[in-house]
């Protein structure tokens, strides 16, 4: 055990991140964002605007409303019409706070830190930014579980 605790402490978010994550703008609709994440079989994308990072919105935040028990029965279809076309940035309540307050990750930190911020967040996966404030990655729960089944399980 303490040959493996070496190694995932020897390894960094790059190392394991995907890289180049699809990222939107606040003003796509929750629609198209639904969309994305089915054509690119992805759950997690970060939210950038001039500024920078926004937060993350993931498939659950979205999903959650939809399966509320009697949610389409309590709306008309026009009213699932407006949700469905009003921005991302409506069901973020980062875009609402004056401070951008996002726990991210920079690529040289880490496994272990990664780890504990994913477990101490209660998310799926964090945004990497780089020192210039880019988004360069996303690590999420399962890339880390892809990379314990594939070097010590396999």
């Amino acid at each position: 055990m303490a040959q493996k605790t070496k190694v995932a402490g020897a390894t960094r978010v790059m190392d394991l991140m995907t890289r180049d994550p699809i990222v939107i703008d606040p003003d796509v609709t929750i629609e198209r964002v639904l969309a994305l994440m089915q054509e690119a079989s992805i759950r997690h994308m970060p939210v950038v605007d001039e500024q920078g990072l926004l937060g993350m919105i993931s498939e659950r935040d979205l999903r959650f409303i939809h399966r509320l028990p009697g949610f389409y029965e309590a709306l008309g279809e026009e009213q699932v019409r407006q949700m469905l076309d009003a921005p991302i940035g409506v069901a973020m309540k980062s875009r609402f706070l004056v401070e951008r307050d996002v726990t991210t990750l920079d690529p040289q930190e880490g496994l272990k830190r990664a780890i504990d911020l994913i477990i101490s967040t209660s998310v799926g996966a964090l945004p990497v930014v780089d020192p210039g404030g880019e988004v360069v990655g996303i690590l999420s729960a399962t890339d880390i579980l892809r990379w314990l089944s594939d070097d010590f399980l396999s």
